[in-house]
């Protein structure tokens, strides 16, 4: 194998909220994430400035759950058969970081990067540099597909080498990919590339590929007993049935792209197993045998997901996976039944509120369902999480905080101890988060019109710093009535579901429930195999504990350091209502410099 070499990299989301009013350029923001000078940056140091400050470092969910992102395992394995005698070496700023590779192997022949709205600004600073050293930049992601002009805007616009800069809009397909690495060969790289295919056959297994040192849960070492042995022992491994989404939701980023460039994509289950088979290659164990299957909602797939399940009991496939679904999965016994044989042992579920206001308001489907039962929501609910639970399968649920008939009566009295209270009285965890636009999406466009956007205006220095506040940790509009207008009130009641739930009592509370659940109704593996029975009962003991790191998650995010103020500490100092700041004085101390 020669010395040619690419990079993909998946950039890490950096605390950079203290920029805000304080940068007008990306080069200004550079300067904020490397402490250096950057009108010093030039062709013969730009390594330098590769360097970025790890004490402002945000750490997403991905690195707090040690998943492994599938966008750039799925991008190395596209480069690597396209370059098969070239090296293809996986990066994140934290494990394996830019500057030493380039350090160890010289320059790259390209650079690829993989990017959400969240860690869009740490992508931007990062081109930069590479682009004053002579290095291709291949971007792409969702930001990117959904906010192609912020590459230009952002990107394109302050570096020395534009022409060696591009985006690719849709998916890494493989038409793309081919002209991409064959363009960079010859160094004509185009401004932009459009793929149409999300998910691809016949793209896994190669091996000129460098994977970086494998992620562990550290966090999980917070619980007694079982804490250490799991973060070493267990990891879960994404892969993708399916992607693509047929639904055009106000709140997804994914509706301001053409229905082209998000059709619904299907990989063939052969595929799917082959994939799940190169992971188990070294054998089945706790780091070999969790999945995440990725699809937005696994019952989407119709007679496909039905053609998965039943290859996947032929070949008595050993995986216990996890996925998300709509909660009408669980009307279909029948399907229940079979995902559950065929290794389904946790499904998150978009529940999002309580009250059929907000779900019909929001257009949740269910909400018709919901309404002509004559049921509450909470009874509605109720009925299908035991039956889903009777069937072996653990939950976590999605609420969404700050919609318009949410309250707020006091610290105690509000909609998210409501939310907390259901979730632990039904044994299942929880994913919180404040109502925000996500960029692209239909509400963001309307917020950016009406301008009730929180930190800035699309285009501006401050858009692109609070673009770091675009993973479902903190709301970046300004709050309904019904929440004070108070994006502090709004973070506190998002913060108290997730504590309520995640606090060790109930999260043990939950494993050893749903350890016997998943005892008593087991895979059909389980059904074969005492051992393997025992285990999809350490699965069910075990996943609840997982869940209930969105708990430490918030934590880190929320608190601050002496290095950078927490989310709280800048919402309680942005508040301008007294009232609320003599309510939450004493809590969010709580949260200054843990």
């Amino acid at each position: 194998m020669g010395n040619r070499y690419y990079i993909v990299y998946n950039p890490v989301t950096y605390n950079l909220m203290e920029s805000i009013g304080n940068c007008k350029t990306p080069l200004d923001l550079l300067s904020d994430i490397t402490n250096k000078n950057t009108a010093k940056l030039n062709r013969g140091n730009y390594l330098e400035y590769l360097e970025f400050d790890k004490r402002k470092e945000k750490l997403g969910m991905v690195e707090t759950f040690a998943i492994e992102s599938y966008a750039i395992i799925y991008v190395a394995n596209q480069v690597a058969k396209f370059a098969p005698k070239a090296r293809v070496i996986l990066s994140d700023g934290i494990r394996t970081g830019l500057k030493d590779i380039i350090l160890k192997n010289g320059k790259p022949a390209g650079v690829f990067i993989s990017s959400m709205s969240s860690n869009f600004p740490t992508a931007v600073c990062t081109s930069i540099a590479l682009n004053h050293g002579r290095i291709p930049v291949v971007l792409g992601g969702i930001h990117v597909s959904s906010s192609p002009q912020d590459v230009d805007l952002f990107i394109k616009q302050q570096v020395p080498n534009p022409k060696l800069v591009c985006h690719v809009r849709g998916g890494a397909d493989t038409d793309v990919m081919g002209r991409v690495i064959k363009d960079l060969n010859k160094g004509t790289l185009k401004p932009s590339y459009t793929g149409y295919k999300m998910v691809e056959d016949r793209v896994w297994g190669h091996e000129n590929i460098e994977f970086m040192p494998p992620m562990k849960m550290n966090r999980l070492r917070r619980l007694p007993l079982v804490g250490n042995i799991l973060a070493d022992k267990i990891r879960v491994n994404p892969t993708a049935p399916y992607l693509g989404c047929p639904y055009s939701c106000s709140f997804c980023s994914i509706s301001s792209l053409p229905r082209d460039l998000r059709q619904f994509t299907i990989r063939t289950p052969e595929d799917i197993i082959n994939e799940i088979d190169h992971i188990q290659r070294q054998g089945i164990n706790l780091k070999t045998r969790p999945f995440f299957f990725l699809a937005d909602n696994i019952i989407i797939g119709g007679k496909h997901l039905e053609a998965l399940l039943d290859l996947l009991l032929a070949r008595k496939t050993k995986i216990n996976y996890m996925v998300q679904v709509s909660i009408e999965v669980a009307d279909n016994d029948r399907l229940l039944k079979k995902m559950r044989l065929s290794g389904a042992s946790h499904l998150f579920i978009g529940f999002e509120s309580l009250d059929l206001r907000d779900l019909k308001l929001i257009g949740k489907n269910v909400a018709k369902d919901i309404e002509a039962s004559g049921k509450s929501v909470a009874d509605y609910y109720s009925e299908r999480i035991k039956k889903i639970q009777r069937h072996g399968m653990t939950i976590h649920g999605s609420f969404i905080l700050g919609l318009p008939h949410d309250y707020f009566n006091s610290i105690h009295d509000n909609t998210g101890h409501d939310y907390g209270r259901f979730c632990v009285e039904h044994h299942i965890g929880v994913q919180a988060t404040p109502l925000s636009d996500l960029p692209g999406s239909r509400d963001f466009i309307a917020t950016q019109k009406n301008k009730t956007y929180l930190f800035g205006k699309n285009g501006t220095m401050d858009y692109l710093i609070a673009l770091v506040v675009c993973d479902l940790t903190e709301g970046n509009r300004i709050p309904n009535a019904s929440v004070k207008k108070s994006p502090l009130v709004l973070l506190h009641m998002a913060f108290e579901t997730i504590n309520h739930v995640g606090q060790t009592r109930h999260t043990f509370k939950n494993a050893f429930y749903m350890m016997a659940k998943s005892f008593l109704y087991p895979t059909a593996n389980g059904r074969r195999s005492f051992m393997t029975r025992l285990n999809d009962a350490l699965v069910g003991f075990t996943v609840p504990l997982l869940v209930s790191l969105y708990k430490d998650h918030a934590e880190m995010v929320l608190s601050s350091t002496p290095h950078a103020r927490g989310s709280f500490e800048r919402l309680y100092d942005m508040e301008k209502d007294p009232a609320i700041k003599k309510e939450f004085r004493a809590y969010v101390k709580g949260f200054f410099h843990r």
